[in-house]
């Protein structure tokens, strides 16, 4: 007999969880972001928190997987959704938030 593992219904894999570390530390890199880390919702699903500020440090953004919807959505600070879809396209959406927010212009170079 076969046992079955029931994921939990957000379930972020290990491959986007990677991808997602990288984005963090890219996010990290160019000032826009102090930290990043995992942590669970209330529902208990897995949700991947970027945070900005030393000592009045605050959440900036945060990621979760909507496995119902097939997709990834993206939250700001005020719990507002900013964007969804497949990783690669959320994380574009939300290289410009935060670049927007840390007032860089549009057309800054790299």
């Amino acid at each position: 007999m076969v046992d079955i593992t029931k994921l939990p219904d957000n379930f972020i894999g290990k491959d986007d969880r990677e991808h997602l570390e990288a984005f963090g530390g890219h996010t990290i890199a160019r000032g826009r972001a102090t930290r990043w880390h995992w942590a669970r919702t209330p529902a208990g699903d897995d949700c991947f928190e970027m945070f900005a500020g030393g000592v009045d440090e605050h959440r900036v953004a945060h990621v979760v997987r909507d496995r119902a919807a097939d997709c990834f959505r993206v939250f700001d600070a005020d719990n507002r959704e900013l964007v969804n879809g497949e990783l690669g396209h959320i994380m574009a959406a939300l290289e410009q938030f935060l670049a927007a927010r840390h007032g860089e212009l549009p057309d800054a170079p790299a």
